[in-house]
């Protein structure tokens, strides 16, 4: 895992998101790439009305950009700010010299979900949290583009952020699904670094419990150590089952696959993925 992708959008948590990033850079001694997307107010043009004169048009579209740029020199001064404080190396080029973790600072103007899905394909992870109250509407159209569009895995930071571990003690919910396999191979530089693996399980009529112990010997093919661990979940909340599970064993780090049914579904009918977006406490790796 050598290149990481955060997006900032200004929100009062991308602190707590880059300094979780930059701990992740540190573990494997990655490039950081923090991008901060400045929407284009001329986009919303058509949307001002036709009452308005081109005047007014022009004003409005003035006042936006400034802003935009403010926002952005401000999460730029945060940024330098806390690579600073972490002594991380400021670069755009591999460095030659030994490993070491460093940092890259990318502004451009555009849909953050389509740059995000742009640049995404060419980041081995894309780190982002979950929408906090004063996160941009365009947080939530992001992550599903980094689910969706990029190919790559997406670790998602629960809100309050301060955690003392990421990826000690993992948990992977395994139910056999091409999406949890992807999870799982996307995350294979955290389950060979960690300390802990257990393999969750929560047999359903879809799904056989026994498949855990099928993921356990692929896992010691790798030279990983893992253990099983059964939910016990039924037909129940398997969501819920899963938490409860990486709570009662001090998991640090869900690995997951995402949407194995499709998003409309999750959206009316809920599932898994959809619960462990809105309910997880400890950040969570998916793959679509």
């Amino acid at each position: 895992m050598r290149t990481i992708l955060v997006p900032v959008d200004g929100a009062s948590d991308n602190e707590a998101l880059l300094d979780a990033a930059f701990d992740v850079a540190r573990v494997f001694d990655a490039h950081v790439e923090v991008l901060h997307v400045r929407a284009d107010p001329r986009d919303a043009v058509p949307l001002f009305g036709e009452g308005m004169s081109g005047d007014m048009i022009e004003e409005m579209i003035s006042v936006a950009d400034k802003n935009t740029l403010a926002r952005a020199k401000e999460l730029e001064r945060l940024f330098v700010r806390l690579y600073s404080a972490r002594d991380l190396v400021h670069t755009t080029m591999p460095v030659d010299e030994g490993n070491a973790p460093t940092v890259e600072w990318r502004e451009t103007i555009g849909r953050e979900d389509e740059v995000v899905a742009w640049r995404g394909r060419l980041a081995d992870l894309t780190v982002t949290m979950r929408p906090a109250e004063d996160a941009s509407p365009m947080r939530s159209l992001t992550l599903q583009a980094a689910l969706f569009e990029c190919g790559r895995p997406v670790l998602v930071m629960p809100p309050k952020g301060g955690l003392q571990s990421i990826g000690s003690n993992i948990a992977i919910a395994w139910n056999g699904t091409a999406q949890a396999a992807r999870a799982v191979q996307g995350a294979m530089g955290f389950i060979s670094n960690a300390e802990k693996v257990a393999v969750l399980t929560c047999g359903t009529d879809r799904t056989d419990a026994d498949a855990a112990e099928e993921l356990q010997g692929y896992l010691a093919w790798h030279g990983v150590s893992s253990s099983v661990v059964d939910c016990g979940a039924g037909d129940n909340d398997i969501g819920q089952a899963l938490l409860e599970g990486c709570a009662n064993i001090g998991a640090d780090l869900l690995v997951c696959g995402a949407y194995s049914h499709s998003r409309w579904v999750q959206s009316v009918m809920g599932g898994v993925t959809s619960s462990l977006m809105e309910q997880a406490t400890l950040p969570v790796l998916f793959s679509h």
